[in-house]
């Protein structure tokens, strides 16, 4: 009976899927992309006195900070014009908003961001900054936004940054220009969030370079993909609260699991402690800024000890608090 339930509610994720974007459809999304968002360099990393073979995707020095211009835009520009005539919506903990408040006023729609209380203040200040209407509530009540992908009282567009088949086509848009950039690459370390970034990315490599490795890089705050695929199944996870925001969540959601198992080839888990190195190491190395979600793939390239051939860190993003900031760099904060 058991393996019955087990088997049923993996077909009912599967239906739930969304579809995995095709390379006209990345192309099509870089296309519309182009005018609102920057080709974010690639640059290898420097570390310690030497030339390593390390190379950073700096989605940091996006146009907003984040890689989330990517998706919300895109979701936005392939959206039918009467549904936006109500303006649009998001659930977010910072970047996702951001990059909605960007497009919406680019593009002259109305924007609503939800958001958890316990966001970051700097990235909640920069959304109101386009002139977007920010409603915070506690994290329970903003998390059944994001489950249930719509809020009942929200007038507008739902724009999902995660879910949505658009989104991953803007963030596979990523992968495109990681292989332009660097075609001989061996393996991309992305960091995990909700699985939109990674399966997105993942998209575009599967169909231009199959075999390039494809790892997914959480912290030990919170490691829902590898305890998903340790399991076969989204499970719950134990989550410590630490300076990494946009990274971490408690369980995979359902319907990217079908995604993730297909298209991830395994994660890598390190502390705290080493993402907050990895901060400091783009800092005192290159003068980068990045947030700690933005710091873990570079964090689980340096633990690898090199295992890993020629890699592409993404570096998604460089919203950090400047007191948080401040702290890592003296050392303060692990």
């Amino acid at each position: 009976m058991q393996q019955q339930a087990d088997s049923d509610t993996n077909r009912n994720m599967i239906d739930k899927a969304p579809s995995i974007p095709t390379l006209a459809e990345i192309y099509a999304a870089a296309e519309a992309l182009a005018p609102y968002i920057n080709r974010t360099p690639l640059l290898q990393l420097q570390h310690s006195g030497q030339s390593s073979g390390i190379f950073l995707k700096l989605e940091s020095l996006q146009v907003i900070g984040a890689f989330k211009a990517r998706p919300t835009g895109n979701v936005l520009l392939t959206a039918d014009p009467v549904a936006l005539q109500d303006g649009v919506y998001t659930a977010s903990s910072g970047n996702a908003g951001l990059g909605l408040a960007y497009m919406a006023s680019e593009l002259g729609l109305a924007a609503t961001v939800y958001a958890p209380d316990t966001a970051p203040v700097e990235k909640l200040a920069a959304i109101r900054n386009f002139g977007t209407k920010l409603q915070t509530m506690s994290e329970a009540e903003w998390w059944q936004i994001i489950l249930k992908s719509g809020h009942p009282d929200a007038p507008g567009l739902y724009v999902d940054a995660v879910r949505d088949p658009s989104a991953l086509a803007g963030n596979a848009t990523i992968g495109l220009e990681i292989i332009e950039q660097m075609p001989d690459v061996d393996t991309i370390i992305i960091p995990f969030g909700g699985g939109g970034l990674s399966c997105g990315i993942a998209a575009a490599i599967r169909a231009l370079k199959p075999d390039t490795r494809i790892i997914v890089a959480e912290s030990d705050a919170a490691t829902p993909l590898t305890a998903a695929l340790q399991a076969g199944r989204p499970v719950s996870v134990a989550v410590t609260p630490s300076f990494i925001s946009g990274a971490g969540a408690s369980s995979v959601l359902e319907e990217m699991w079908p995604l993730l198992s297909k298209l991830v080839d395994d994660t890598f888990v390190v502390p705290v402690a080493d993402v907050a190195s990895a901060v400091r190491c783009l800092f005192e190395r290159g003068r980068l800024v990045a947030e700690g979600a933005g710091a873990i793939a570079l964090a689980a390239a340096l633990a690898s000890g090199g295992n890993f051939g020629k890699t592409v860190c993404v570096v998604s993003g460089g919203n950090i608090d400047a007191e948080v900031m401040a702290a890592i760099l003296r050392r303060q904060r692990r």
